[in-house]
């Protein structure tokens, strides 16, 4: 679970000492299966003392007055125990009483969605901004759900669902209740279902696959402009926030989605693709292929390519991109619209200084 983890920066912050020494600190926090929190931190140079741990639910006002953990920095990790595990907080650790970090978890446990997680927490360059947390999160599919899973995600403050499943898709799903706002902006990726009974046929192999899902990611980038600028639209109104955005896994339509909100946001190209790999984690692929087991292993292998999150899937989009714009920036605004006024009003919605 956390082998990408520890190589994704999700906050840093630098802040003066008093003997002039700065130190590097970077932090990452998970939510386990009982839905505490696991904190792993690292420093350099290492420093001695405590990181006391203050929390809150609301990600713009933590209360410094009393904390909910403390340990010893050289520890390296702490498990912060949640009175309430269907309420989402936030800390912030403060090591050695002198440098404060924000952090939430990344990933967010709800029964019946899986890879929900929040794009809160990463840096921005070259500002000394950070994304927001608890303001914008991806997902796989979410339908109906269960009361209590309905209340998790009013608890977290989901306003605006941002759906992005095809019309095929969604026969046979039952839609999720009253209470949220379900904006749907359908991006077709080509007859999955085809797909699939080419593969349990064994008339499509994994390499054929791995072509295939490059090729899709190509033309997302290409055939649907106007569905990005939908959902820029949505973004662009700050009275639609909290949102989530959800395809059927996660990881197609909303990693190349999410791909380009970051880019917006000056998030730089190794963190993103740090993000788009972490539905590896977070997305069930053994669940999700489990009717392949009886197949050959070819077939099986080609399967899990097709929910798989590679890089090279990612690339393919970017290259794209790249070959048809010259850089992301010019694609955001010749392709999907943006103006450079809209993405700076983006980057004030989405984007908070460290120190705030």
């Amino acid at each position: 679970m956390y082998r990408n983890l520890l190589n994704l920066l999700t906050c840093v912050l630098l802040l003066p000492a008093c003997s002039g020494t700065t130190p590097h600190i970077s932090v990452v926090c998970e939510e386990n299966n009982v839905g505490n929190s696991i904190v792993k931190w690292e420093i350099s140079p290492l420093i001695k003392g405590n990181v006391k741990v203050y929390a809150s639910t609301d990600p713009n006002n933590i209360p410094e007055d009393s904390p909910v953990a403390m340990a010893n920095i050289a520890d390296q990790r702490m498990t912060i125990v949640t009175t309430d595990p269907a309420k989402r907080y936030y800390y912030t650790l403060v090591f050695n009483d002198k440098y404060r970090v924000k952090i939430a978890t990344r990933n967010v446990n709800i029964l019946g969605i899986q890879n929900f997680r929040d794009l809160g927490g990463y840096p921005s360059y070259p500002t000394k901004k950070r994304v927001r947390w608890g303001m914008l999160y991806r997902s796989a599919q979410i339908d109906s759900l269960e009361c209590y899973s309905r209340r998790e995600l009013k608890n977290i403050g989901i306003k605006t669902i941002v759906d992005l499943r095809s019309e095929s898709e969604l026969k046979g799903h039952t839609a999720l209740q009253p209470g949220f706002n379900v904006v749907h902006i359908p991006i077709k990726t080509g007859d999955m279902e085809d797909i699939l009974k080419g593969i349990q046929q064994q008339k499509i192999k994994s390499d054929t696959v791995y072509r295939m899902v490059e090729r899709m990611n190509r033309e997302l980038v290409m055939n649907y402009h106007k569905e990005y600028r939908q959902i820029f639209n949505i973004l662009l109104d700050s009275a639609n926030y909290p949102i989530v955005i959800h395809c059927s896994s996660g990881k197609g339509r909303t990693g190349i989605a999410s791909a380009l909100i970051l880019a917006s946001l000056r998030v730089n190209s190794d963190i993103i693709m740090e993000d788009y790999r972490l539905s590896n984690d977070y997305f069930n692929i053994p669940s999700a292929s489990s009717y392949a087991y009886n197949l050959p292993a070819r077939s099986q292998e080609a399967i899990t390519t097709i929910y798989s999150a590679r890089e090279d899937f990612l690339n393919a989009a970017k290259e794209e991109i790249e070959r048809r714009y010259g850089d992301v920036d010019t694609y955001l605004q010749r392709a999907i619209g943006l103006s450079k006024e809209e993405i700076k009003k983006l980057q004030k919605i989405l984007l908070v200084n460290d120190e705030q």
